[in-house]
């Protein structure tokens, strides 16, 4: 069985056997030292000199943590969205009070940085990096330059490109970076990561939050105690650790040569089997993740390449829900291995339903542009 989804992912062996281990957070000072350690190899990949708080959750409660932690009601917040998260985005602060305006583009294209104007009115501004229903990575660059030093918190999810994509925070401008371990980490699922600018750090001293288990002024107290604000997921910061050990031992410009070529392979694949990418300009199609316009119900393929051939691959969610099938390449999956299965597997869902393509060929191509890497 092989999975081959956008997040949560396959899973090192080596990772898995790290989980296995026994360990009390509670008692163990050492575990204290590797989570901090933890975070510092977070810092050192995202190129900052804030905060990263590791918190017990799926990815989600990072961005509600977000919101939580620096918005109040009747608080201006824009949202830019061009997809399933950045809506998601846009309704956790409506439901924290926020006045929100939202700036929308189409899902099929990145978002429209002309649309970005009079940012300096507004508290905060979200934004999604890699939107995974879509397959689409944004150009983070030109919003960046429509926010960054005119006053607006700049809060991003980040959760389905670190690890597949070189993100430099701090010359991005951003004030709260949003991550998760089930992505491009290929770690468990069950911790959301947040990374908190000094800036953003300000804002949360004057907010009065007053809740405790994503509450950034509980995390601090006890911190500087050498402790945790609760008994932390241990065994997923432990696989997390060994993760983030692995990655670094590769080095990080490697892995992302690695997660190139899989989006490369994969762009190329599926015009071999006569296929459309989701995404308008392939330019803009995922390192992580692609999106693929499906010729038939994607619930079908993804029912029948589980079942038949143990190897999972995905729909889609919202309005794209009947429209894409999806192929995970992050993390550990961003191999040429699983970018052959991945795509052999789709191909022999879509015979079995009458659709006829060329799977030789999108084989020749994964094998052709990993050649070309070098890898």
């Amino acid at each position: 069985m092989t999975i081959l989804s956008p997040g949560p992912t396959e899973i090192d062996p080596e990772v898995l056997r790290e989980m296995m281990r026994s360990v009390n957070p509670d008692l163990d000072k050492a575990f204290f030292d590797l989570y901090r350690e933890t975070g510092e190899m977070i810092k050192k990949m995202i190129n900052w000199d804030g905060d990263v708080y590791i918190m017990s959750g799926e990815g989600m409660l990072g961005l509600e943590a977000a919101i939580a932690n620096t918005i109040k009601e009747g608080d201006p917040v824009l949202s830019l969205s061009n997809g399933v998260f950045g809506e998601s985005f846009a309704d956790l602060a409506l439901r924290y009070g926020a006045k929100v305006d939202t700036l929308s583009s189409p899902y099929d294209q990145p978002f429209n940085s002309e649309l970005i104007k009079g940012v300096e009115k507004y508290k905060a501004v979200t934004f999604v990096y890699v939107e995974t229903p879509s397959g689409l990575i944004n150009d983070i660059e030109s919003v960046s330059e429509k926010i960054k030093d005119k006053g607006p918190l700049f809060i991003v999810d980040a959760v389905s490109a670190i690890g597949g994509v070189q993100v430099d925070c701090k010359a991005l401008g951003v004030d709260i970076c949003l991550m998760a371990s089930q992505k491009a980490f290929s770690s468990p699922p069950g911790l959301a990561i947040v990374a908190v600018s000094k800036k953003a750090k300000e804002v949360i001293q004057s907010r009065d939050y007053k809740g405790y288990y994503m509450g950034i002024k509980a995390w601090d107290e006890n911190l500087a105690q050498g402790i945790f604000p609760y008994t932390p997921a241990a065994n997923d910061i432990l696989a997390l650790h060994k993760s983030l050990k692995k990655i670094f031992e590769e080095g990080l410009s490697a892995v992302y040569k690695r997660h190139q070529a899989s989006k490369d392979a994969a762009v190329e694949a599926v015009k071999a089997m006569g296929l459309k990418l989701f995404v308008k300009d392939e330019r803009y199609s995922a390192p992580t993740v692609t999106a693929i316009q499906s010729p038939v119900k994607p619930e079908e393929i993804v029912n029948f390449a589980w079942q038949k051939l143990g190897v999972m691959l995905a729909g889609s969610w919202g309005p794209l829900k009947d429209k894409v099938v999806r192929i995970g390449h992050m993390g550990y999956t961003a191999q040429r291995r699983f970018l052959l299965e991945g795509f052999v597997a789709l191909g022999a869902a879509l015979s079995y339903f009458g659709v006829k393509t060329d799977v030789a060929s999108a084989v020749k191509k994964i094998n052709e542009i990993f050649d070309s890497y070098g890898l």
